[in-house]
């Protein structure tokens, strides 16, 4: 369509055209002819091949973060877009699609899950986590002292309970975090887990310091001083050379952060009983 054309069109359209307006359809004509129109904005697409799961087995451990790590660092307009497409709070992708995501860490697949599905695309999935899974707002409270005068935790007795074994400490509640965290090598030394070699080992940061975790469910047992009891299932974020880690930045004794996704489980009656007296929790590995 000619210039000419296009601006008789307009007149069609709008009934009358000045000398000014005429100026401009000339302009936008040259414009697109130019190609200096703003290109539609385009979703990227995404960048890294997955291995096999023989391929990541066979890697060293600090290998198959960097696999990990380095597809999230290239592809991370993807990720987040994705993320927020699908209101996820976890993806996982094979061949360049989600093929497993969901809205809260509870969804998170099992083991034998995660293992189906490496078997099933015959590719090791790449596993992403949204940045709000670590916001943990290290909280303050009237409980139990920290390294900061003004800085405290309530704090609870927890045992936990594993097949090989258990392990008894004092845990800080924090709410302002959403999930748990515990030592890796506690959970391993005493016989609560089993170091799988296919672990999604990631990296991420909290309070600008790395850290190395990968993702386990437990199944929790939690007592009140009243007696009432209350089970539900979680997963812990299980964090490598814990005692290097930000999470003993704050409380250098801690040896287990409780976030507030384990208080949403709860029966209301049990949740205020929990609030404002200690109580026994007592923790093992969760089974299919």
């Amino acid at each position: 369509m000619s210039t000419e054309t296009l601006i008789q069109k307009v007149r069609e359209q709008l009934g009358t055209l000045d000398a000014h307006g005429e100026q401009a359809v000339k302009a936008a004509v040259k414009i697109l002819e130019n190609g200096e129109a703003d290109a539609p904005a385009t979703t990227p697409e995404f960048k890294s091949r997955n291995i096999t799961l023989e391929e990541y087995v066979a890697l060293p451990r600090p290998e198959r973060r960097r696999y990990l790590d380095e597809a999230e660092e290239l592809n991370q307009a993807w990720v987040e877009n994705q993320l927020e497409r699908l209101g996820a709070s976890w993806i996982m992708v094979v061949n360049g699609e989600v093929v497993l995501h969901g809205a809260t860490m509870n969804e998170y697949p099992e083991h034998d899950t995660f293992i189906a599905l490496c078997h099933k695309t015959e590719k090791y999935p790449f596993v992403f986590f949204s940045p709000f899974v670590f916001a943990i707002e290290e909280s303050y409270s009237r409980w139990h002292k920290t390294t900061k005068a003004t800085d405290a935790y309530p704090t609870v007795q927890i045992e936990l309970n594993g097949n090989d074994g258990s392990f008894e400490t004092r845990a800080d509640l924090d709410t302002g975090a959403t999930h748990c965290f515990a030592p890796l090598n506690l959970l391993l030394s005493n016989g609560l887990i089993e170091y799988q070699f296919v672990e999604a080992e990631r990296t991420a940061q909290h309070l600008s310091q790395p850290l190395i975790y990968f993702v386990r469910y437990v199944r929790l047992t939690l007592k009140a001083e009243n007696g009432a009891s209350n089970q539900c299932r979680t997963n812990v974020f299980c964090v490598e050379d814990w005692q290097n880690s930000p999470f003993t930045k704050i409380n250098p004794v801690r040896t287990f952060l409780m976030g507030r996704s384990v208080l949403l489980d709860l029966e209301p009656r049990l949740m205020l009983d929990f609030a404002n007296r200690c109580t026994e929790v007592h923790f093992a590995e969760a089974s299919s």
